[in-house]
């Protein structure tokens, strides 16, 4: 499928909830420069923030790293602060096959760097911030981890990560259920339209599972569906990081699917949807008041 074909049918899906959002939302709108150009953000805080400095919470995203609509997560970037007392910075991050690995990483990298040195003008703390993501935006999180390692900078307090893809090395995903879990087609797609070649699949920055030293990875929740194609390297990436003593909360969802979290998707399961929000902000005020 051509990805324009593709990302109009999405567009149907999600233009009655982004305008929504965008008339509605009680988010900050902002830009920064970047080496892909602009990349817009916005800033959820708690309901009775009385202009005080927050811990920030950066989201990702869904999308197969193809689609857009960071205003998807919205009310639920709106949920989290309220329950951790946090700012919630949702950021829009820029798109394959326009640009390929590892430009979402890069340039998702500079803006992160860009908050954490001019967080006091938007009432941030830089000192606090924990990075997640849902899917796509699971995995671009956990490379941004290893790139903060990497450049010794340590940036994160804390990782969430949502039903995300860890591992494209292993592009044949075990799939309990068909009509559950997303093909293996599907996948292979959404590789051809993010990697340059079949050799960035086995860089740590797109497969972190790969990753071989995770010892300095900050404290992290996972969250899991029972039915996702990507259930197994969860699991793994967990059992990782607790092999490195690093703390873990690990959570598997039964009966679900992956985007069970979101209502704008057929998967979503309410009951477990909540537990799973609920996990998250839990987690978050654990990473800032603990």
């Amino acid at each position: 499928m051509d990805i324009y074909d593709y990302r109009a049918g999405k567009e149907r899906m999600f233009s009655e909830i982004i305008q929504f959002e965008k008339k509605n939302g009680k988010a900050e709108k902002q830009s920064v420069r970047t080496s892909v150009g602009y990349i817009d953000f916005y800033i959820y805080r708690p309901k009775n923030h009385q202009n005080r400095e927050l811990p920030m919470f950066i989201n990702l995203h869904g999308g197969g790293f193809v689609l857009g609509y960071c205003e998807q997560d919205g009310k639920y970037c709106q949920m989290l602060a309220d329950i951790a007392g946090c700012a919630v910075v949702n950021i829009d991050y820029c798109l394959a096959p326009e640009n390929k690995f590892p430009a979402a990483i890069e340039s998702t990298y500079e803006v992160v760097k860009y908050l954490e040195q001019n967080g006091n003008n938007y009432m941030l703390n830089p000192k606090k911030i924990v990075i997640g993501g849902h899917s796509a935006g699971g995995n671009i999180s956990a490379a941004l981890v290893l790139m903060s390692i990497k450049n010794q900078e340590n940036l994160f307090s804390g990782l969430i990560l949502d039903y995300a893809l860890l591992d494209f090395a292993k592009i044949e995903k075990n799939i309990i259920d068909s009509a559950k879990a997303m093909s293996n087609e599907r996948l292979q797609q959404y590789m051809d339209w993010y990697l340059t070649d079949d050799q960035d699949k086995f860089n740590e920055l797109a497969s972190p599972l790969l990753a071989k030293d995770v010892s300095a990875f900050p404290p992290t929740l996972v969250i899991s569906a029972y039915y996702d194609s990507f259930r197994e390297e969860e699991e793994e990436f967990a059992e990782k990081l607790k092999n490195f003593n690093v703390p873990v909360e690990y959570y598997c969802f039964d009966g679900c699917s992956h985007g069970f979290t979101h209502d704008i998707f057929s998967e979503y399961n309410a009951v477990m949807s909540q537990r799973a929000w609920d996990a998250m902000g839990m987690f978050l005020s654990k990473r800032f008041n603990g």
